[in-house]
């Protein structure tokens, strides 16, 4: 179950958000029916470099997820800060984009599965 929760959220990572966010402009924008605003580019391409380097990172520990464990606790933290953003967002703004509400769901998804999926720490012998 471990290598396919990480392949999961390696194409996730990687296809649906890492290039939309690397590569975005505004024919990406209106794509997924988002408002185009120019100046936040220099948030959106670094955070999309991110997801891509996430993507990488959970593809190659899909390989041995045993040897990975540390990889399944940087998936929970960055999930989990995910749906704490996404949060504090609904909080600040009172209502977020259906787009949102997808990625917030498969967050929840995706921690979920982290956590179930987690190899066990091994058993330190006497």
């Amino acid at each position: 179950m471990a290598k396919i929760v990480l392949i999961i959220a390696a194409i996730i990572e990687f296809v649906f958000r890492g290039l939309p966010a690397f590569f975005a402009c505004e024919s990406i924008a209106r794509v997924f029916g988002l408002e185009y605003i120019p100046g936040a580019l220099v948030y959106i391409h670094p955070f999309g470099g991110l997801m891509l380097v996430f993507g990488v990172m959970f593809f190659v520990a899909s390989k041995d997820p045993a040897k990975y464990k540390l990889i399944f606790d940087v998936g929970i933290l960055r999930y989990a800060l995910g749906i704490g953003s996404y949060i504090v967002t609904l909080v600040t703004l009172g209502s977020i984009a259906t787009f949102w509400w997808v990625h917030l769901v498969v967050d929840v998804v995706l921690l979920v599965l982290f956590v179930a999926a987690r190899p066990k720490a091994a058993v330190a012998s006497a």
